[in-house]
């Protein structure tokens, strides 16, 4: 009978607090990657003006190592309460091209809350490389095919998975790089170690306008308000060519979902503010907002077009 009613509390007990009007207490933003970086920089960006509308904290937490899957695989496991979010980059959606027998799954463990920014990636070469523009460095690859190298942030990343893509769409052939992230990938690049780079477009940016390396055109559709000058892959010969990095909020499956919506309403509302908006340009960011329903197309998109490549290029986990 003790048992009993003790068990009976406990239920009790979980159910109050289960309909207590969220959020009771501070959320918690798992970012798999180190402090510094553009998911840290949005991450805090959002959570510092999200603390506010939420009237509780929201605090940043990096949990990083195994290219983001130590920290997503702490919020899979995590109770899906509304207090543990991850807030991640689109990586997860190529984590299982990298990683053998990952210990949860992004569509079976997680449901997409909204995309909070996107960024496209940048296509660069060290001043030694003869090219200037696109079409430049195409006729120089097909004049020494096999000769040129391109850097990226790991084998089966977006980054290498959108080198590939170009090559497919240049018919060239180019030496893939992968660097255990991209920050030593951008030095090697300015160093000239590798002459070209797929690369995000935040790390590049500052280079680029000191001359030491030539960003010749970004993978987005339309032209990068950071820097609206440069072309893009599309508008320079490779038509329909359009990848981006982008960075959301995932809640663990079973989260409730008033949970899931009062937490996109109030972090759509927090990146119309002309203060984070500001605050992202800075790292180049653009704010997005998007609409859960969305966010998981989204995602499902992602994985199926770089499933697809990965097939083709004989990409196996490891």
């Amino acid at each position: 009978m003790a048992r009993l009613l003790c068990l009976v509390a406990t239920l009790l007990v979980q159910t109050a607090a289960y309909g207590q009007s969220w959020p009771a207490k501070p959320v918690r933003f798992v970012v798999p990657f180190p402090p510094g970086g553009s998911t840290d920089i949005a991450a805090r960006s959002v959570a510092e003006r999200l603390s506010v509308a939420l009237g509780k904290p929201v605090i940043v937490d990096n949990r990083s190592g195994a290219n983001g899957a130590i920290g997503t695989g702490e919020v899979a496991r995590a109770a899906p309460d509304g207090y543990t979010m991850l807030f991640a980059a689109d990586q997860v959606t190529t984590l299982l091209l990298l990683v053998k027998e990952l210990p949860f799954d992004i569509v079976r463990d997680f449901v997409p809350v909204t995309q909070v920014t996107t960024q496209p990636l940048a296509l660069a070469v060290h001043p030694s490389v003869p090219a200037r523009t696109v079409a430049e460095l195409i006729a120089y690859a097909k004049a020494n095919p096999g000769k040129l190298a391109f850097c990226h942030s790991g084998t089966g990343s977006g980054q290498h998975l959108s080198g590939e893509l170009f090559k497919k769409m240049a018919g060239i052939d180019m030496v893939p790089v992968p660097y255990k992230g991209g920050a030593p990938a951008v030095q090697d690049l300015v160093a000239g170690q590798v002459p070209v780079g797929v690369l995000g477009s935040t790390p590049l940016i500052p280079h680029h306008k000191a001359g030491r390396i030539r960003i010749l055109a970004f993978t987005s559709l339309e032209r990068f308000p950071a820097i609206p000058e440069i072309p893009t892959l599309h508008e320079s010969g490779l038509t329909g060519f359009e990848t981006a990095q982008w960075l959301g909020l995932f809640a663990p499956r079973g989260t409730r979902d008033e949970v899931i919506q009062k937490l996109y309403l109030e972090t759509a509302k927090v990146l119309a503010l002309a203060e984070v908006r500001e605050r992202l340009a800075q790292a180049a960011l653009q704010p997005v907002g998007s609409a859960p329903r969305e966010f998981a197309a989204l995602v499902r998109a992602d994985i199926e077009r770089w499933g697809k490549l990965a097939r083709e290029l004989g990409i196996q986990p490891q």
